[in-house]
């Protein structure tokens, strides 16, 4: 997995004509990603970062890569995989942000916190 955030920009249009129903990364994704699960029936998932090793024990097999003309980390893989995780399910398909939801809620207690007297 690679970092998520860097294929914001074409997340919706990979789930749209792709109709993939899996997104797997790290980290966030943003509006247009939620957005493109809700309407498509799609979910993203975080993999846990430094755990590449353990990810590539799980491929079986590369069934078919798109987009290779962004470069390897950017493409769009195909793969069968067979016990692949522990997965975050961060965006459920409905749209759910769970990790916009984790942020909102640190900042509100965060500045809670900072209001009280010392």
């Amino acid at each position: 997995p690679t970092t998520s955030a860097r294929m914001e920009l074409y997340e919706h249009e990979i789930i749209e004509k792709l109709g993939v129903r899996m997104v797997v990364g790290k980290g966030g994704m943003g509006k247009r990603t939620a957005e493109a699960c809700a309407k498509y029936g799609a979910v993203y998932a975080t993999y846990t970062g430094g755990a590449g090793v353990l990810a590539a024990q799980s491929i079986r097999r590369v069934v078919d890569v798109h987009w290779l003309d962004l470069g390897i980390p950017e493409a769009v893989w195909v793969l069968e995989v067979e016990n692949f995780g522990p997965l975050i399910v961060a965006i459920d398909s409905t749209g759910r942000n769970l990790i916009e939801e984790v942020l909102a809620e640190s900042s509100r207690r965060k500045d809670e916190l900072l209001k009280r007297p010392l």
